[in-house]
This record gives structure tokens, C-alpha cells and sequence, in this order.
């Protein structure tokens, strides 16, 4: 009785964990960012992913590409910011593929979220674990 105790006190207690804002996210450093950095200020759209702490994966970095394309490698509570040419988009998360150790493995788990991006619009996306590794459209 008490593990079934303990389980539902921790799942309460995950649940009112907040996620951060865009604004309380640390920027993932740039040796990280591997594409859609430079902007073309009144033609480009950006685009902003956040990855949620959370105890799931805590430690390990994810993949965030773009059209199929590496953009980013992303830790906990991070954020990272990209400059996109107008169009149908696809933002995705996966597993690194420079992870090693317990990160690593030849798992190839992507998710993938289609998007229109206008020039001058900022979207934002959530990287979040309910109840596995999923991304998602976000308005905070």
C-alpha cells in the first residue's frame, strides 16, 4: 500500500510542476544551435522550441530538426530560436544521434509536428513527455 502511496503522491506533485516560459528558459549555447541562426529581419518567420525539465530524459539531450534537417541539440528547461523562410514546415524531436552512455543507443524515435510559418511570425513549440516524447505547438 504505501508504493501505491508514494506513486500517486509523486504523480500529484509532477503535475504541478510548471514548465517555463519562453522567457525563463536558458538559450541553448551556441556550439548547439547548428542551423536557422541568421535572420532575414521582415522575410523570415521565427520559430522557438522549449524543452521541459521534467524527470524524463533529465540529463540526456534531444534532436530538433527541421524538414528532416539537425538543427539543434537541446538539454532541460532549454530553448532555442530559429529563423525560417515562409512555408509548410515540419519541427521535429528525436533522440541525439552524438549521444553516448545510458543517452545513447540506436533508438531513431522521432516525433514531428507540421506548421505554416508567415514572414514576421514567432511560433512557439514544446518539447514534452505525456506520456512519451512528443512536440507540440505551444502558446506560452
Amino acid at each position: 500500500m504505501r508504493p501505491l502511496i508514494a506513486a500517486v503522491a509523486i504523480a500529484i506533485l509532477n503535475g504541478c510542476a510548471s514548465p517555463p516560459y519562453a522567457g525563463d528558459a536558458i538559450p541553448v549555447p551556441a556550439n548547439r544551435l547548428l542551423a536557422y541562426q541568421s535572420e532575414d529581419k521582415g522575410h523570415d518567420a521565427s520559430v522557438t522550441v522549449i524543452r521541459e525539465g521534467g524527470v524524463n530524459g533529465a540529463g540526456c539531450l534531444f534532436a530538433v530538426s527541421i524538414d528532416g534537417k539537425l538543427v539543434a541539440r537541446i538539454g532541460g528547461d532549454e530553448k532555442a530560436r530559429f529563423y525560417l523562410k515562409p512555408g509548410r514546415r515540419l519541427i521535429g524531436v528525436g533522440s541525439d544521434p552524438q549521444a553516448i552512455g545510458r543517452c545513447g543507443g540506436s533508438s531513431s524515435f522521432k516525433r514531428e509536428v507540421a506548421t505554416w510559418v508567415q514572414p514576421g511570425e514567432s511560433q512557439t513549440f514544446r518539447v514534452v513527455f505525456q506520456p512519451q516524447l512528443d512536440i507540440r505547438p505551444s502558446s506560452y
